[in-house]
């Protein structure tokens, strides 16, 4: 059997490329490196010509899941810049680029022809859902690339079943075995079908390119989830807790701490998944300090020793009234 060292689908012997990647096959995948548990590290991905070029770039990236690219003005230089662990994917994107290189507007066309077509697809996209009556706040929350691609394959294979089962009902109508359409229907049918084919297949070039990206986002989530356990304690979130201001405006005092300081270490996440983690983060410290929501946490005032005493009975005796995160 052979391997796409890319895609890391098996395919049977005689094939040598893969239909998918475009790249030479394997007898045996070679094990992966372990990833560092050292922070990720930014890198000068590429020097842009000027801001416009920068911009585009920095668009092209989060629209095909790379969330950590933003420019920086380094003296007269506008540097593209990414996570260390988000290189390859930017390579991918970009090939024949030189890692480092000044880009402008026409080198970037030509490192990435359909450029303006993929902005173009986005922007229609944004359209319907302005218009859609499902629109809310929850559309603009950052949605996990494995989410993301889970939904489009699905949606790929819902659209080409269709596309199958209608041309089986033309093809059957043709042969004479049912008799539903008239030939004027059965034209208008088929070109139907046929461009649920397309849909489907094209929605599923989207899910391939996504899926690229989903073990990259996975790996920067976990380094995202450790420094958070490590640096965003229960002790420290006790220490912000004032037990003379209302619950709500601790709950959003708290919530705006926790999202700087997750922002000052990773600057270049997307603001809504930075808001999902503070979000994540608060709630479990609520959890573990024995309520289920910040409208439980009482008062000062309305909290006795006895209540601490049954919420906390089980915890050791140390510096912070919450139990310690393994």
């Amino acid at each position: 059997m052979a391997w796409c060292p890319k895609c890391k689908n098996e395919y049977r012997e005689g094939i040598t490329i893969c239909p998918d990647c475009e790249i030479e096959l394997v007898d045996e995948l070679v094990e992966e490196e372990e990833i560092n548990d050292a922070e990720p590290k930014p890198v000068i991905l590429m020097e842009a010509a000027d801001e416009e070029v920068g911009e585009k770039v920095v668009s092209f990236l989060r629209l095909n899941g790379v969330v950590s690219g933003a420019v920086l003005q380094d003296d007269d230089r506008l540097n593209v810049i990414v996570a260390d662990l988000e290189l390859d994917s930017c390579e991918q994107l970009f090939p024949g680029l030189e890692v480092g290189e000044e880009v402008s507007i026409d080198r970037l066309y030509e490192l990435v022809p359909d450029l303006e077509d993929q902005f173009d697809e986005v922007e229609n996209e944004q359209a319907e859902m302005e218009f859609s009556e499902l629109r809310s706040e929850a559309s603009t929350v950052y949605v996990k690339k494995r989410d993301k691609y889970a939904d489009l394959k699905f949606s790929g294979l819902s659209f080409i079943g269709f596309g199958i089962i209608g041309i089986g009902i033309v093809v059957l109508n043709m042969l004479g075995i049912i008799n539903l359409f008239n030939v004027y229907s059965m034209i208008v049918m088929s070109l139907v079908f046929v461009v649920f084919f397309i849909i489907g297949f094209a929605t599923l070039h989207r899910a391939s390119k996504v899926k690229e990206s989903v073990a990259v986002e996975d790996e920067f989530t976990k380094e995202l989830e450790d420094w958070i356990k490590e640096n965003l304690s229960d002790e420290l979130i006790d220490e912000w807790y004032d037990d003379t201001k209302e619950d709500q405006e601790n709950y959003f005092e708290i919530h705006d701490k926790l999202c700087n300081t997750i922002k000052m270490e990773f600057p270049n996440i997307h603001p809504s998944y930075i808001e999902e983690l503070a979000e994540e983060r608060y709630t479990s410290y609520l959890e573990r300090s024995g309520y289920e929501s910040p409208d439980d946490v009482p008062e000062a005032d309305e909290t006795s020793e006895d209540d601490v005493a049954d919420v906390h009975d089980d915890e050791p005796d140390n510096d912070s009234p919450f139990e310690e995160v393994d």
